[in-house]
């Protein structure tokens, strides 16, 4: 089974296109970052997503979103403008959602809440 769930910020605004049959695209990247001060490391993960989930992506998630993504990685071969032979590898979405994991939550037996976010 071809699964991945990559837990992220992400890089850029969603952009989001229609192909000639009306079908709503988005592609984005999300950062995955382990490791700690000097041993960080990032990866970043091309991700696309299609049909009503594209137009979601696009109308909720903005560059600096923290995002968990879960899909199947999809890798296609391609020949460069230089003629070498490459391979495109991307994460093909089946659910995207916004990461709680550091999100500020409601205390209201302290009387604070969180602020509202743009989700």
């Amino acid at each position: 089974m071809n699964r991945i769930t990559v837990v992220g910020n992400v890089g850029q605004d969603p952009q989001l296109r229609y192909s000639p049959s009306g079908k709503a695209i988005v592609k984005f990247s999300v950062a995955d970052t382990t490791g700690k001060d000097d041993q960080k490391k990032t990866v970043w993960h091309d991700v696309v997503a299609f049909d009503e989930q594209a137009e979601n992506v696009a109308a909720q998630v903005v560059k600096g979103s923290r995002v968990v993504v879960t899909g199947r990685l999809n890798k296609e071969p391609f020949e460069g403008k230089d003629g070498v032979k490459r391979v495109s590898v991307e994460v093909i979405a089946d659910e995207v959602g916004v990461s709680l994991r550091w999100g500020q939550s409601s205390n209201t037996s302290r009387g604070q809440t969180a602020p509202e976010e743009p989700f």
